[in-house]
């Protein structure tokens, strides 16, 4: 009973300082901000909290073995293409070389083109098969991917979604700790 009376007394409190006001003022050093009142202060309306909701990974479609499909027009089209390596937000440590592969459902055909968008950047198959790409060398910082099909005339048949993954190589002020 002693507990449920703390938590109730603890909930009363937290709910007591977040309608608290906020004073700001000015003096010899520099912009102060409380939530005490001061000699001189003003109180500051604060905006609503912010928040941040992730968006969802993309989802992963297992490779079906069936032939490519096409649309009610007779028209070739792509179910899914995804980058499904690195993952979203993956940390690399230390890496002189990163993989990039695509899975495309159903697979591609040999007519079409696989390009892989590297920071904006694009970057073609050498081979007809190639769903893997090698990015060397790596420098360290935040990158994006995405995969892109493209017909024979151009046009593009299917996009993956964009995925972000961040390198942190060495400092060469500090080699011991990687960033």
């Amino acid at each position: 009973m002693r507990f449920l009376a703390l938590l109730t007394g603890l909930v009363c409190v937290a709910a007591i300082a977040v309608a608290a006001p906020t004073y700001r003022w000015i003096d010899a050093d520099g912009l102060h901000y409380s939530d005490q009142p001061h000699p001189g202060a003003e109180i500051v309306a604060l905006g609503d909290t912010q928040t941040y909701s992730a968006t969802p990974s993309p989802t992963v479609v297992a490779p079906s073995r069936g032939k490519p499909k096409a649309s009610g027009k007779g028209e070739f089209r792509y179910d899914s293409c995804a980058v499904v390596e690195p993952a979203a937000d993956q940390v690399f440590l230390n890496v002189e070389a990163v993989s990039v592969a695509v899975q495309l459902e159903p697979g591609k055909r040999s007519s079409d083109k696989l390009v892989l968008s590297f920071d904006g950047q694009p970057i073609e198959a050498t081979s007809p098969d190639q769903r893997e790409f090698r990015i060397s060398p790596i420098d360290r910082g935040t990158h994006t991917v995405v995969a892109t099909v493209r017909d024979s005339t151009g046009r593009d048949l299917c996009q993956s979604a964009q995925v972000s993954f961040h390198v942190r190589q060495p400092s060469a002020l500090n080699p011991g700790r990687t960033h």
